[in-house]
């Protein structure tokens, strides 16, 4: 499934002024789920391989968990989506990872 902003998913501001936004799929096996990202990562050196890691703020199954493989292949496609349009845009701020 390809993924789309506002179509199978929406960014939502973090609370009080944090700058985490947070995201909820819209369609598919994880509607209604809002998840935000912690630490993203992109491996430079190998194949370019990403790995993040984001928390469940709310899900209408009570029984989800991060530890859910599909729910982390779901949330990886839609991360990659959400950079490539930030870069795509100019909206993207890439920095080196410090040591």
């Amino acid at each position: 499934m390809k993924h789309k902003e506002n179509n199978t998913y929406s960014l939502i501001p973090g609370d009080d002024g944090d700058q985490h936004w947070k995201v909820r799929f819209l369609e598919g096996p994880y509607s209604e789920t809002v998840i935000q990202y912690g630490a993203i990562s992109i491996d430079g050196q190998d194949d370019g391989r990403m790995t993040f890691n984001f928390l469940i703020e709310s899900s209408p199954d009570e029984d989800l968990t991060v530890d859910d493989v599909d729910l982390q292949l779901w949330a990886g496609d839609v991360l990659h989506e959400i950079i490539r349009d930030a870069i795509e845009n100019d909206y993207a701020i890439l920095t080196d990872k410090e040591d």
